[in-house]
């Protein structure tokens, strides 16, 4: 399922070009960026969406998480929209020092049918004519039941992002499918203690 979006102009100074180089997981990724103040190529840059969270790879979904964004931009190129958080002082990079934004995917759709979600609503058409159509990977990743919305973070679009969670969850589209999947964020503090839990038993026997 799609999502078209329309973004908002925004300041094209703050605008990135990215070529993806590799799917990480079901909400990280490496990609080459564009540099306009350099006008070059940056290689390597990690980046992390600003407001979803996917099954860790350790978790029910991760894997399927993982395989729907690589087919859905493995490869391909993006518009980043840089997304600074009041925590890291607004810049657009978090404590692992990947790049924090939005990205958006223009590439032509194919005539014959498709499913869409838009305006809080899916539907069911026919692509007459094929033509390019700009989507939001976050959106999609979400309604098509492969992410989170962050809680944490409040952010302008966040009633938008929670009715479309909200739309999966009901259909029970990808992990919705499980009566009761855990949040990754709970799944990481879990395996966090279980960690701590484990080096302080070998710390009873190391003789210290």
């Amino acid at each position: 399922m799609i999502a078209p979006d329309d973004p908002r102009p925004g300041q094209l100074a703050q605008r990135s070009e990215a070529k993806v180089i590799k799917v990480f997981d079901g909400d990280g990724f490496l990609a080459r960026v564009w540099n306009p103040a350099r006008s070059q190529w940056v290689e390597g840059v990690p980046f992390r969406f600003a407001f979803i969270d996917a099954p860790e790879m350790g978790q029910a979904f991760g894997a399927e998480a993982h395989a729907f964004l690589e087919h859905l931009i493995g490869g391909k190129g993006l518009r980043l929209d840089p997304i600074g958080k009041e925590s890291q002082g607004f810049l657009p990079i978090d404590n692992y020092k990947r790049m924090l934004g939005m990205a958006y995917l223009t590439e032509e759709i194919p005539v014959g049918p498709v499913l869409y979600y838009v305006g809080g609503k899916c539907g069911r058409g026919m692509v007459r004519v094929a033509r390019p159509v700009t989507r939001n990977v976050e959106l999609e990743m979400i309604v098509n039941g492969y992410a989170w919305v962050l809680r944490q973070y409040a952010f302008d679009r966040e009633d938008e992002y929670f009715q479309a969670e909200e739309n999966a969850r009901q259909a029970r589209r990808g992990l919705w499918s499980q009566n009761n999947p855990e949040m990754p964020w709970k799944f990481k503090q879990k395996q966090k203690r279980r960690k701590v839990a484990r080096e302080g038993q070998l710390g009873l026997f190391s003789g210290d």
